[in-house]
């Protein structure tokens, strides 16, 4: 599994309704769904600092799907002109 990240996210209820604008949501985490309903990655607000109280969105690009970077990160570029913050992977 690869990771992409957003950050910093300054406020969670916006990062959430910023989500929740984008992608369905279920439970603490978002999806993002193929045609077939299969998921390609999950989507989650993670605290960074407890310090600062920065968070980050977490991006988690399904093995099976690990080819299908440019839709996550398209879904994290709609995000960012939304809430700010910089896109980063874990490579």
């Amino acid at each position: 599994m690869k990771s992409y990240f957003l950050a910093p996210v300054a406020s969670r209820s916006s990062a959430a309704a910023a989500l929740s604008s984008v992608l369905p949501v279920e439970g603490e985490t978002w999806l993002l769904k193929d045609g077939n309903g299969d998921v390609v990655a999950y989507f989650s607000l993670v605290e960074a600092d407890s310090t600062t109280g920065a968070r980050t969105i977490q991006a988690d690009v399904s093995g099976r799907h690990f080819d299908r970077d440019a839709e996550v990160v398209s879904v994290l570029e709609t995000l960012r002109q939304k809430i700010g913050g910089e896109i980063t992977n874990d490579a």
